[in-house]
């Protein structure tokens, strides 16, 4: 009798990483002369290292097909995972698999030669991945025409711009068919038109069931490429989950963080009063996010809200209230006003508060000042009954927008 055996089915777990672990060594000084390294060792003090563990017990699998965000503050680890599951680096502890073939977008061009010409390091790229020489020409076509260099193809790549390179090799990174693709920041290179290209690639590669693990700090390529995000902290996990949670629990934990540093900078600018006595005044100003969370750090086309306290010892008729908002060197930018806006406001007296809302804040990455008034119009001029110049502050940040200037308009472009 024959065994016969049933083919064996590839893995469904393409990337399994357990309680990985690396660290590196820092120098703390640097010493140049012999005489300096035996006084050292005679003293005891010949030891001027620090170890900095840069990923620390980390374990997850990513399922095939399955695309990975992994997200975190400059330091967390992020990249250094990627090198350990690209097999760059090796782990002091723990254990990597990869099932599949593997494409990693870390640094794009590493393996590249400059003197060589840009066919024959599209040859050299394909032999590192295993490909064979003819199946990688039989792509030359491919590549070119995706990166927009056919004219280049027999110029030495020391000659490439840093956008010529950077074109070459994410086109032959992609054109190798890899079973499970690591990127690192790729989808930041090259100009806008050609980032859009990577994007649509992306979009193809996930269309077509490949493993992805993702590295961003831009949170909305995580939200719409990621199903599941990974959170890295000073090496560890700190939480993994669906991507959207993961992502509003990071961009709190960033507002907090930046909110300290903006008080640490500016101080609490609401604190100070030395306004003339007035019968009506502005007692507050806070700013709120679209959840209703008070903050002072908003993203780009997020809402944003800002509550005006007042208070008013008599009854005031028709006041008009005011808001502005001025950039970091004082260039006003928009100052509306509820009799503008047609909001009739017949009296106040006493306490109350007044809302203004942006549904979708225009404004780029920066520092904002904020100014609050109320007025009366009195035979065609705004008369100030308390005005606050230039008192409170916010921030923009959003570094999926890269637009320039500080407004930013939904736009396309077309040929």
């Amino acid at each position: 009798m024959f065994d016969l055996q049933k083919p064996k089915q590839p893995s469904e777990d393409a990337i399994i990483v357990s309680n990985v672990s690396k660290h590196f060594r820092i120098p703390h000084e640097k010493k140049t002369k012999l005489f300096e390294h035996i006084t050292g060792a005679i003293k005891g003090t010949s030891s001027t290292y620090e170890e900095f563990w840069a990923v620390k017990d980390v374990s997850f699998t990513v399922k095939r097909g399955e695309t990975l965000g992994i997200i975190g503050e400059n330091g967390s680890g992020k990249s250094t995972l990627l090198k350990l599951i690209a097999g760059v680096l090796t782990p002091d502890s723990g254990t990597v698999k990869v099932n599949g073939k593997i494409a990693p977008f870390l640094e794009l061009g590493v393996g590249f030669n400059p003197e060589l010409t840009a066919e024959d390091n599209v040859r050299l790229y394909g032999a590192i991945m295993g490909m064979g020489k003819k199946e990688m020409e039989n792509k030359f076509e491919e590549i070119f025409e995706f990166a927009e260099l056919s004219r280049f193809r027999n110029m030495k790549l020391k000659n490439f711009s840093s956008g010529m390179y950077a074109r070459l090799a994410f086109a032959t990174a992609a054109a190798t068919d890899p079973d499970i693709l690591l990127i690192d920041e790729v989808l930041a290179v090259g100009d806008a038109a050609f980032q859009r290209k990577c994007k649509d690639k992306m979009d193809e590669f996930i269309s077509d069931n490949k493993t992805i693990v993702l590295v961003s700090h831009a949170s909305q390529s995580i939200t719409d490429m990621c199903k599941t995000a990974l959170l890295l902290s000073k090496g560890s996990m700190e939480k993994m989950g669906f991507s959207k949670d993961v992502m509003d629990h990071y961009n709190t934990k960033l507002r907090a963080i930046e909110e300290k540093k903006l008080e640490e900078r500016f101080g609490d600018k609401s604190k100070e009063d030395v306004r003339i006595p007035s019968v009506a005044r502005i007692t507050d100003v806070k700013m709120y996010d679209e959840k209703g969370n008070e903050t002072k750090k908003f993203l780009t086309n997020e809402k944003f809200t800002a509550k005006i306290k007042y208070f008013s010892e008599k009854k005031i008729k028709e006041p008009i209230f005011g808001f502005a908002i001025h950039r970091n060197d004082g260039l006003l930018i928009i100052g509306p006003n509820t009799r503008a806006h047609k909001v009739s406001i017949p009296a106040i007296e006493g306490g109350g508060m007044i809302e203004y809302t942006i549904d979708n804040l225009p404004l780029l990455k920066g520092l904002y000042i904020v100014s609050a008034g109320i007025f009366n119009f009195i035979d065609g001029n705004y008369i100030a009954l308390d005005y606050q110049d230039r008192k409170y502050y916010f921030e923009v940040f959003d570094n999926s927008i890269e637009e320039y200037g500080f407004i930013y308009a939904k736009s396309k472009w077309k040929t």
